[in-house]
């Protein structure tokens, strides 16, 4: 069975246990995107607004993250020098990151915090990225997250196909390495992505924006 990670970009807590209620028991890791503003044009929760409060009452027990005990909970961290956020996303919870390549100078420094705190890190590349920045940082990381487009951030967006000739080069030099694809994931392009050497699957709207969630995860599932 294809693994598919549902993506949510949150723009507060409540569409988070929205989403999350409806994927429920279908798949075991959920990736949310948190974004600055910076990195990307748009800004989610909890820089949207400022709501860090929000952050430091799960983290003194007042709240708890929505079905943080349901699912792996993945961050893609889609923010400029995100060392700075790592501890409060932890705090949450959280027990798999992305950071993207080109995000920050300090890439070892984000990967020491993180598998100390006994999470997984991937490191997130475009695909107009510089795959050789990567060799230096490989042994350290648990996975490659390809994003299918530069157009990072934004739901909807076509798979890039430049994008299959990159991972298939990538796997060629590094088969044991595993590679997980973030944007344009759907029916039709699964099985590329699976030959180009893709082991997970990251979808947003392929899955919620239909009126039946568990319908499309199910079919995403059996490619």
């Amino acid at each position: 069975m294809t693994e598919i990670i549902p993506a949510i970009i949150p723009q507060n807590l409540n569409l988070v246990r929205d989403r999350m209620s409806k994927v429920l028991g279908l798949v075991k890791k959920v990736q949310i995107d948190i974004m600055d503003g910076n990195y990307t044009t748009i800004k989610t929760w909890p820089f949207n607004g400022n709501q860090f409060e929000e952050i430091r009452q799960i983290v003194s027990g007042e709240e708890n993250f929505p079905y943080i005990d349901d699912f792996i909970l993945e961050i893609d961290m889609l923010v400029l020098h995100p060392i700075e956020y790592l501890s409060d996303f932890i705090s949450l919870g959280a027990k798999s990151f992305i950071i993207h390549i080109d995000s920050t100078d300090h890439i070892e420094e984000c990967l020491n915090t993180i598998k100390s705190a006994g999470a997984k890190v991937g490191l997130g590349v475009k695909p107009s990225g510089d795959l050789s920045l990567l060799e230096f940082f490989l042994p350290k990381a648990d996975f490659i997250q390809f994003m299918g487009n530069d157009r990072v951030g934004h739901s909807g967006v076509d798979l890039d196909k430049y994008v299959l000739e990159k991972i298939k080069n990538f796997h060629k030099r590094h088969p044991s390495v595993e590679i997980q694809i973030d944007i344009g994931v759907a029916e039709e392009t699964i099985p590329k992505l699976k030959d180009a050497g893709v082991d997970y699957f990251v979808s947003g709207s392929s899955i919620f924006n239909t009126n039946n969630p568990k319908e499309a995860i199910m079919k995403l599932q059996n490619f």
